[in-house]
């Protein structure tokens, strides 16, 4: 995933330097949870001062090692606060802002009956579950969070073991519930919201105890190129009008 995201960041701008020769361009790196958002608001920054913003998403993982190999890009908005704490001794993320807050939540098909679904039932057989990669997306590393919480490490392996798969993010375990490839899953409540996806899936609460609201924030780059730009974007995610935009995709 690391070397594809590689891959399509320098075609990206290749491809950006001749047809955007004369606007600046800036590299957004995103989680895939908060991609819908972003979009929204880039498109008003690209119309308000003549520039492009092109999205790298992906795993929050992946997308700290692309841009710590580049050494390319203006901001960095994974899905969990802690890839920018853990991150930090390595110089390239400077100042930032919080934009809002996600949480877990447990997802489930609507053909089930969510009335009987707890975090138990991934240590079950009577549900299939997806789980994600605890070492990929930012929900895999929460994920692990909270079943060890809940009852430990040894609940944490019986999960994971008893899933009948692994996914890398929040877009794979969503996708899975969809297609029927299993009834069950942990992931970020925001995207249960989003219109392809809350047709198939409700969401149970988890308790805050387990599953704590993860800040959302924005981090700039130390080899931006376009800081002002960049800087004006954080101003907005942060202004009235960019929180309503975060709220209507579901963000706390």
């Amino acid at each position: 995933m690391f070397y594809k995201i590689i891959i399509s960041l320098i075609l990206l701008l290749n491809s950006s330097s001749l047809a955007n020769s004369i606007k600046p361009t800036l590299i957004f790196y995103c989680g895939i949870t908060m991609v819908k958002p972003i979009k929204e608001m880039a498109k008003f920054i690209e119309d308000k001062y003549n520039c492009t913003i092109k999205i790298s998403q992906g795993a929050s993982k992946d997308l700290y090692d692309s841009l710590k190999y580049s050494k390319v890009g203006d901001l960095f908005l994974p899905g969990s606060n802690s890839y920018r704490t853990n991150n930090l001794k390595d110089g390239y993320l400077l100042e930032a802002v919080k934009v809002g807050y996600n949480q877990a939540a447990i997802f489930v098909r609507k053909d089930k009956n969510k009335q009987k679904i707890d975090l138990e039932d991934f240590v079950k057989t009577s549900l299939s579950s997806i789980l994600c990669n605890p070492k990929s997306g930012s929900i895999g590393r929460e994920t692990k969070v909270i079943f060890e919480k809940y009852k430990g490490k040894e609940f944490f392996y019986e999960a994971y073991d008893n899933s009948v798969e692994i996914g890398t993010d929040s877009r794979n375990l969503n996708k899975a519930l969809i297609e029927n490839r299993a009834d069950i899953t942990i992931n970020w409540r925001s995207t249960a919201f989003w219109q392809e996806n809350n047709e198939y899936i409700d969401i149970i609460e988890i308790d805050e105890k387990f599953a704590k609201k993860e800040e959302l924030k924005i981090s700039l780059l130390k080899f931006s190129q376009n800081k002002d730009i960049a800087r004006t974007f954080m101003e907005f995610a942060i202004s009235k009008e960019g929180q309503a935009i975060m709220k209507k995709y579901g963000f706390l």
